[in-house]
């Protein structure tokens, strides 16, 4: 038989202890911390899983602090769209307030007044920041005021053509914005064509049908009726002005004196302009021109142009007490490119929101899974901490018994 010495005993014992100890404070630590694996040597194999479901949380939470931002810039822009719609909108009815023949000078400038102020919070409006000093319709080069006005009636865009993309799931990105060139600068406008040129010279009467228009719109040759004697050629020219005029609002081209005292055509739309004389082309057309021809045409040219000059020369031509047929249609194509990018916006912000409902749901996902990998199971924890407690005050009172069998506690 071999023998046990005392010191083997106790070391034994306080072993035994000290295990249990170490038993007892790491399942304290679960039950104070809420989760059942601490280190990996707890459980190797969810503790890798739980490092892979770490990793995709942070890059869905990524996902979802990115839509926060995009959408807060797309929800900016939105309003700033909506508020240019409304301004545009506002500027339409008053050009065509304004295209009154009927408006006195003042009437006419009153309104150039009102299309100035709309002018101006258009161009502030177009320059607007967001909530962290970006400007909105900069591209790429948000630190930069996008738009800058150098001259009057004169608007230079500073931006550039950069939409910035926004990653919202592992396949899909983004625009948080548009750039300003698209939106007010590169606006289309309307065909317009004119013809300059025409000096009245036959003063006597004009019948019905010896001059007619043709603005290309589908109606066909017009005639402006008969024009009575003239006593001048100014009042000659006022009465061509005024006739081609009368059937404006059919043929589409509208006549007005320029610097010179010559007629001038203005067409908005259709084709071109055709300007028929008398079919013998003599005296009785009541005017002469460079062309040989019974038929003078301008081609139409439609030229882009940013919103702010065609609210500038609108002004500028209700100042001067001028028609603004043609601006009517460049302020509603205008209106037309603005409501086309809110609706894109529009489509954006719906599309993140469903991103985010679907990152949201994905986020819950993960969040279960490594709640089932790594989240304590208190009733569990506590039974077995109690079976550890008394375990360990066992081996302490044992502890106490052992150390007292001593040979010398029976010795005299």
């Amino acid at each position: 038989m071999s023998r046990i010495s005392t010191l083997t005993i106790s070391q034994r014992a306080i072993d035994a202890m000290l295990n249990q100890q170490a038993k007892v404070s790491n399942t304290q630590l679960q039950i104070s911390t809420g989760r059942r694996v601490l280190n990996p040597a707890d459980d190797p194999a969810s503790a890798s899983r739980i490092l892979g479901l770490n990793q995709a949380l942070e890059t869905v939470q990524q996902y979802q602090s990115n839509i926060d931002r995009a959408q807060s810039r797309l929800e900016t822009e939105e309003g700033i769209l909506k508020s240019a719609t409304n301004l545009l909108q506002r500027a339409g009815e008053l050009a065509v307030q304004g295209n009154n023949d009927t408006l006195s000078r003042t009437d006419s400038r009153a309104i150039a007044v009102e299309v100035r102020q709309l002018l101006e919070q258009l161009y502030s409006m177009a320059n607007t920041k967001e909530s962290n000093g970006e400007y909105i319709f900069a591209g790429y080069q948000s630190g930069t005021a996008p738009f800058t006005n150098p001259a009057a009636g004169s608007y230079v865009y500073n931006g550039d053509l950069g939409e910035r993309q926004i990653q919202i799931s592992p396949d899909r990105r983004v625009a948080d914005g548009d750039n300003g060139f698209g939106i007010f600068m590169n606006v289309e406008t309307a065909p317009f064509a004119t013809f300059t040129g025409g000096d009245a010279t036959d003063l006597t009467v004009i019948a019905a049908g010896d001059i007619k228009v043709d603005g290309g719109n589908g109606n066909g040759p017009l005639s402006i009726g008969v024009i009575p004697a003239a006593a001048t050629v100014a009042e000659r020219a006022q009465q061509l002005t005024d006739a081609v005029n009368s059937v404006s609002d059919r043929s589409g081209v509208r006549a007005k004196l320029n610097a010179d005292g010559k007629l001038e055509l203005n067409l908005v739309g259709g084709s071109g302009i055709s300007m028929v004389l008398a079919a013998d082309a003599g005296p009785k057309s009541g005017l002469t021109s460079t062309a040989t021809a019974t038929t003078v045409t301008a081609a139409t040219t439609s030229v882009p142009r940013n919103i702010f000059e065609t609210l500038d020369q609108l002004a500028t031509e209700l100042e001067n007490n001028q028609p603004v047929d043609r601006y009517i249609d460049d302020v509603h194509l205008a209106l037309d490119g603005v409501i086309s990018t809110r609706t894109s916006v529009g489509g954006r912000l719906n599309s993140i929101d469903e991103q985010q409902q679907v990152n949201a749901d994905l986020e819950l996902s993960l969040q279960n899974h490594k709640s089932a990998e790594e989240d304590l199971d208190f009733a569990e924890a506590i039974a077995r901490f109690e079976r550890q407690m008394t375990a360990l005050q066992a081996a302490q009172q044992s502890y106490v018994k052992i150390k007292g069998l001593s040979l010398f506690n029976f010795l005299n």
